[in-house]
């Protein structure tokens, strides 16, 4: 079977040529990358990750929605953050905490376990058994992980004893150093053999709610046994001969796609597009009695990248689109999993409402806007990495598509992007730069990663260099 991947992980395209010889198909592609990505993107996702799934289904010719992202304890309690509070260099800026009273209850494996039991064709042994070898025999950081620790190896990951254990070592190399996580291989091979739901319900989740407790942190068994998808809380939009299927929400970043898509034309105005992400707010109907904590805390959703895409596709018109991310990673290890615990609720920029408010059992916003773009070619999908900018990227990467029907010169050309305060960054080209303006350098990842894979007259995938670069068919 042909299927195909593009992806902002380096180590995707690894494992999916490790099951290549077994005939797999989208969905199992698109598991043993998810995973493997958790392994090796240390920093930019973790094994306790969340996401957004949208994918169509080729049997019933239908696009669908799957909300795994982080839900809030029930039981969280976000007075004692001031101890906790970091301030990275990362991406300009970054303030965010660390620690076990910053996680959340991550829905990755909810999402996986769905893959697993609708769509996937082979053993989970044999999906898994790359992202296992690689743990236990060790790997090298890949280069966003490289980018990010530059930044918060030290006061992120090293403050915790077991943490700094594993990783001091390539304080002083991170082009030559090898990361080895024994226990994570024994922890993944435990769900090779359980499922994936076993997360929830058994010795892992034992054991990350002894360390969260040892730690201070306040998840509860009744948080990860609770844990729900949403299914199918989406929006269909015709952008001219385009369909367009993605998140209503909370996800706040479908939406602001096709806010932006309504202002973009071949005359760009700035003011038009700054217009858009000071008003996003108003976009917002579904939270209902949360409004009145984020009416303005929301205009803050901007700088985290800490997230992976990746896209699969498959000759039976099987596609799927996923965004997922860990946060920052709170910097605690879980002893006996080999799993980095998230920090979602210490994403002061992402949750103001997590350290800053109140917030108890809630579903956690983002920016995270994986798409399914349906034609009369056939289908598409569409996704990136990259806070806010993953709107602004995906939407001008639609509006060149339009013009020029031709993916990957819709991806290369040069991008810009309007930050809340009015300020501009732009790549070379992509504006008429005047002194308002600042200048990035030429592909620059602060603009996002957009991939997409699709299925037309055959099987294709696309990456962008400002994140690697990763696609694979089969």
């Amino acid at each position: 079977m042909k299927v195909s991947l593009s992806s902002t992980a380096e180590y995707s395209s690894k494992a999916a040529e490790s099951i290549r010889d077994l005939n797999p198909n989208a969905a199992d592609v698109l598991i043993t990358s998810i995973v493997t990505s958790m392994v090796t993107d240390l920093g930019v996702v973790a094994p306790t990750s969340s996401g957004l799934l949208t994918y169509y289904d080729g049997h019933t010719n239908k696009s669908h929605t799957i909300d795994g992202y982080f839900v809030s304890p029930k039981d969280f309690k976000g007075n004692d953050h001031e101890e906790h509070r970091v301030v990275l260099t990362y991406g300009g800026y970054v303030e965010t905490c660390k620690g076990a009273n910053t996680f959340a209850i991550p829905g990755i494996y909810k999402i996986l376990d769905f893959l697993y039991k609708n769509y996937a064709s082979l053993p989970l042994d044999k999906l898994l058994e790359f992202p296992i070898n690689i743990a236990k025999n060790g790997f090298k950081l890949t280069q966003p992980t490289k980018d990010y620790f530059q930044h918060s190896l030290k006061p992120m990951f090293m403050w915790h004893d077991y943490s700094k254990r594993i990783l001091e070592h390539i304080t002083n190399d991170f082009d030559n150093g090898i990361v080895k996580i024994s226990k994570l291989s024994d922890s993944l091979e435990h769900l090779s053999n359980e499922g994936f739901n076993d997360f929830y319900i058994g010795d892992i989740a034992k054991e990350i709610l002894k360390t969260i407790f040892n730690e201070g942190g306040h998840a509860t068994s009744a948080d990860f046994k609770n844990y729900e998808l949403i299914e199918d809380n989406k929006f269909n939009f015709k952008y001219k001969n385009l369909i367009l299927t993605g998140h209503s929400g909370p996800s706040i970043g479908g939406l602001m796609v096709l806010k932006y898509l309504e202002e973009l034309s071949n005359d760009v105005k700035i003011k038009s597009l700054i217009d858009v992400y000071k008003n996003r707010k108003d976009n917002y109907e579904f939270f209902g009695d949360r409004q009145k904590f984020i009416n303005n805390e929301i205009l803050n959703l901007s700088k985290s990248s800490s997230t992976i895409q990746v896209n699969t596709s498959d000759e039976m018109n099987n596609h799927f689109s996923i965004t997922f991310s860990s946060g920052y990673g709170s910097g605690v290890l879980c002893r006996n999993t080999g799993m980095y615990l998230n920090n979602s609720l210490g994403e002061i920029e992402l949750n103001p409402q997590g350290f800053l408010g109140d917030t108890k059992g809630d579903r956690l916003i983002s920016n995270m806007s994986p798409l399914i773009i349906e034609s009369e070619n056939g289908i598409t999908t569409i996704g990136s990495p990259g806070a806010d900018r993953i709107s602004s990227a995906i939407a001008q990467v639609l509006l060149n598509f339009s013009i020029n029907k031709n993916w990957k010169e819709a991806i290369d050309r040069p991008r810009f992007h309007v930050n809340g305060d009015g300020s501009v960054r732009a790549e070379p080209g992509s504006l008429e730069i005047d002194k308002n303006i600042t200048v990035t350098d030429e592909y620059d990842m602060y603009f996002g990663g957009v991939c997409v894979s699709g299925l037309n007259n055959d099987i294709f995938s696309f990456g962008d260099k400002r994140r690697g670069d990763t696609s694979w068919v089969s």
